[in-house]
């Protein structure tokens, strides 16, 4: 839709009072008149305190959105200012063009500051709230004299895609516990269309702290910031603050003048998302300093061109569904006034919270970007800034007697399942699926951080490795690394991002091994992983028809140019090998499909650790361990670990 501004200008008049004064209409006249609160100070505080109660699922506060938005409409417009209003809406083409309603106040009118902490959301036209009706969207603009604003017009830029979107997803440990994951959820459907064509990516912190927010938006060009957490609002001192994390996930209370010094001088930044309470409650206090609310604190001091806040208490759904339907509605192609609409226009039916988010436009359009068409897709990007001076969750497990003895000294944590074996081998064969994986999962549940680096330190069997991977996938978004130990150098430290990518071949081509023939009796699929040792696939042959397994297809994959202790160069040679196996894994037969992959690896843990990493698209997999060191072993496993755990298996819902 096609907007024109209505704005009015709201401060104080000469000798006294406030104004109202048309500065910008479709129409040539600029009408002015007596401007006559419709409440004082003192009942706007009742106001308040009431509108923060919508937020409460059993409160029923008595207050009357619609009388509180016609005493507002009937004290604004006025006389010619009414008249004026009336005409421009009147000459609107319905479904075409719309009527931008613009309040403006002045930060150096601290008599006026208070007019500002009105709610011009709830403005009632005797049919309905123009803040819902997309013809009539509302926003509110506050007038400063900036060091950085030199009065040039602000063109919408052309942005390079992707459009990045920044999360900062703030939840601290001493807070009370807010749903976060599920709206990054909901943010991520609603914006995978987006996603899917490149134009947009989305982005979270490793660590939500005020630093590292300030060195990611430094990092690199981030064009949203949508922070997502708690925020208040102090009546008795007028000062408004959000909460970050320190690094061991305290509290961390950031007034709206520190967070606007942290968004100083970003040039790609065009909107701040605050969906946290009270972030746009401004002013509405004698003794309170001119932008002491958060996000009037933002506008004043970094000419960022659009903020959107909450002005009261925001219920937890009510703040996903706000983010959700926003971000639904930018997909669509809704310029930012539309979209606010629209959510307004959708939530009213629902609850009094449908006026809580405000936003504050200081450029002539809500279309703050212009995006170029995009190839290719992307996925949710975590961002560590300040990965190299933050140490890793150092980690071992250990399940070899005599070897990683020296684990406790140089690690945060150890899980110890020496106890279960003899040498390498597990005395009882039930414990792999009954002690082994249970420990290893509550291990890494109670142990692993997803805002620091993991550092994993196996001494310990393969299967145990993949499992690990298994457990920690990919979506996790971890920035996982694996002490991987050799016999020619003792040990070394791979990670996803150390650059030895080895060469390009990754494996050779050598064809399936067909066993049977293709038909419901042999459903099942095996790996043949030879990389560290040649030879592989003729154990495993011999294994399957000494156990009658049910296998009618042995992919043999060995590690070009050849098996052998050195053949994986490093982190992301291993991550290249795992992902260039995927699609070998995940093509199968119509008779397949509902068969089990039995996984048969001779190869690093690092190696096991980041296939296990990528292993969550396969329904069913067996795990199996050589028996090394033992007598005539030729052809001998042992089955160990299966994933999911036997009776953890997700089963379609009825109707899929």
């Amino acid at each position: 839709m096609e907007y024109q501004d209505f704005t009015i200008d709201i401060g104080s008049a000469d000798g006294g009072g406030f104004k109202a004064e048309v500065v910008d209409a479709p129409f040539p006249e600029r009408p002015e008149g007596p401007f006559v609160p419709p409440m004082e100070r003192e009942a706007l505080d009742a106001l308040l305190k009431a509108a923060d109660e919508f937020a409460k699922t059993d409160a029923t506060p008595d207050l009357s959105l619609v009388d509180v938005g016609q005493q507002l409409y009937d004290a604004l417009f006025t006389g010619e200012l009414a008249s004026l209003f009336k005409d421009c809406r009147s000459s609107l083409v319905p479904g075409t063009t719309g009527l931008r309603l613009r309040l403006r106040f002045r930060s150096d009118d601290p008599h006026a500051d208070f007019l500002a902490a009105l709610p011009w959301e709830w403005l009632w036209d005797c049919c309905a709230f123009l803040a819902t009706d997309r013809s009539t969207p509302m926003v509110r603009e506050i007038i400063t004299k900036r060091p950085w604003d030199t009065g040039a017009s602000r063109e919408t830029p052309v942005v390079e895609p992707p459009l990045r979107v920044l999360m900062v997803d703030a939840s601290p440990t001493d807070k009370p516990a807010l749903k976060l994951e599920l709206e990054i959820k909901r943010v991520i459907e609603a914006v995978k269309p987006l996603m899917n064509t490149g134009q947009l990516e989305l982005l979270r912190l490793q660590q939500n702290t005020p630093e590292t927010l300030r060195n990611a938006l430094l990092g690199e060009p981030i064009h949203i910031l949508h922070f997502m957490g708690h925020g208040g609002y102090d009546s008795d001192s007028g000062f408004g603050a959000v909460f970050f994390e320190t690094p061991d996930r305290k509290e961390d209370q950031v007034g709206g003048i520190v967070l606007a010094d942290c968004l100083k001088s970003i040039p790609d930044l065009r909107l701040v998302l605050l969906n946290a309470c009270k972030t746009a409650r401004w002013a509405g206090h004698a003794v309170a300093p001119r932008y002491s609310g958060v996000a009037a604190a933002i506008v004043e001091r970094t000419g960022i061109p659009a903020v959107v806040a909450h002005q009261y208490t925001i219920s937890d759904e009510a703040a996903i569904f706000f983010s959700e339907t926003f971000y639904k509605r930018i997909a669509a192609g809704d310029c930012i006034e539309e979209a606010l609409t629209e959510l307004r226009g959708q939530h009213e039916r629902h609850s009094d919270e449908w006026g809580t988010p405000v936003l504050y436009l200081s450029t002539p359009s809500g279309k703050l970007f212009a995006v170029k068409p995009a190839k290719g897709q992307f996925t949710v990007r975590v961002l560590d800034p300040v990965r190299s001076d933050e140490s890793p969750v150092c980690l071992g497990v250990r399940s070899f007697d005599g070897w990683g003895g020296d684990m406790k000294a140089r690690n945060d944590d150890v899980l110890d399942l020496v106890e279960y074996f003899d040498d390498r081998f597990i005395r009882r064969q039930e414990w792999w699926q009954e002690i082994i994986f249970p420990k290893l999962r509550a291990f890494l549940r109670e142990r692993v951080d997803l805002r620091r680096p993991l550092l994993l330190d196996f001494a310990a069997h393969s299967s145990i490795a993949f499992a690990a991977g298994w457990l920690l996938d990919v979506k996790s978004g971890l920035d996982v690394r694996v002490r991987q130990r050799v016999s020619q150098s003792g040990e070394l430290e791979w990670s996803p991002n150390d650059g030895l990518e080895g060469g390009d071949l990754l494996w050779l081509d050598r064809p399936d091994i067909e066993l049977a023939s293709r038909s419901p009796k042999h459903p099942d699929v095996a790996l043949s992983l030879a990389v560290s040792r040649p030879g592989v696939s003729e154990h495993v042959q011999e294994f399957i028809r000494a156990q009658n397994l049910p296998v009618g297809r042995i992919i043999d994959a060995v590690i070009a140019p050849e098996p052998g202790p050195r053949s994986v160069r490093g982190g992301a040679h291993s991550l290249r090998l795992a992902q260039a196996l995927l699609p070998s894994l995940q093509r199968r037969y119509p008779h397949e499909r509902s068969g089990c992959l039995h996984l048969f690896c001779a190869g690093p843990n690092a190696l096991l650790f980041y296939m296990g990493q990528l292993a969550r698209s396969f329904d069913s997999i067996a795990l199996y361990e050589f028996a090394f060191g033992a007598k005539d072993n030729f052809g001998r496993y042992q089955r160990s670990i299966e994933l999911p755990p036997p009776g953890e298996a997700s089963s379609i819902p009825k109707g899929w």
